[in-house]
């Protein structure tokens, strides 16, 4: 987290977008074991305002793969109902 980025507005957006069902799920996870859940989270967030919503990303480059961790987390979210995708992305050599 850069928590240098976060400032009020950033901050409304995500309360805007994220429901508080999610957020508190994600914390509760979070603060039930904090060594190990730490890390594995998605890399991005994208915000849809005007639709009230959002994802979560996790981007892969080429040669990359899911740890466990990360395999946790998205597992985590599947359950939950929060909306997760793995973003393959690979390099254009024309």
């Amino acid at each position: 987290m850069f928590w240098g980025v976060l400032d009020e507005v950033l901050l409304d957006l995500a309360l805007q977008c994220i429901p508080a069902a999610h957020l508190h799920a994600c914390f509760t996870r979070l603060l039930r074991d904090l060594k190990a859940n730490r890390v594995g989270m998605p890399d991005l967030i994208q915000f849809y305002p005007q639709e009230q919503r959002y994802r979560m990303i996790e981007v892969k480059g080429p040669g990359d793969r899911l740890q466990d961790n990360q395999k946790r987390w998205l597992a985590f979210a599947a359950e939950q109902g929060i909306p997760v995708e793995v973003c393959y992305v690979s390099w254009d050599v024309a």
